[in-house]
């Protein structure tokens, strides 16, 4: 006799191995998009800590405050004012591990607590070196 369909039991071991599949895939995707998140932070903080540090050499007055408000970068910063750091989960170097970076955050350019002369790209109040990659005792991974 032709059987038309699929018999419950082939269905449920259908969703199983989708499930399967799914929960194997779903952590990966979390880790790259954390990673990707990391990168985004590092880069704008260099890119923005390399536009203060030519507008300080091109005779700009340098101030603290958020930096897509700061109009002396907008020479120095392509879209200066629209520079945002992502929303979602980073690493950070500081032994936790991850950290989360909401909508309410923006860049800041403050100054170093090394040198008060010196004027720093922060995302809540952490240089660049401070979004990292997590760490194990054995040095960097790709997390």
């Amino acid at each position: 006799m032709n059987q038309r369909g699929f018999a419950t039991l082939e269905v449920i071991l259908m969703v199983m191995v989708i499930g399967i599949l799914a929960s194997i895939a779903v952590p990966r995707f979390t880790s790259v998009t954390t990673a990707a998140n990391t990168a985004k932070i590092q880069a704008d903080l260099s890119t923005i800590d390399t536009a203060i540090s030519v507008a300080a050499m091109s005779g700009e007055t340098i101030s603290e405050g958020k930096v897509n408000e700061k109009t002396f970068l907008k020479p120095y910063l392509q879209d200066y004012d629209k520079i945002k750091p992502p929303v979602g989960t980073v690493y950070i170097n500081d032994g936790t591990g991850t950290t989360e970076i909401t909508s309410s955050m923006d860049y800041q350019i403050t100054k170093d607590t090394n040198d008060n002369t010196i004027f720093r790209a922060t995302l809540n109040s952490k240089t660049a070196s401070y979004y990292t990659k997590k760490t194990t005792t054995g040095g960097t991974t790709d997390g």
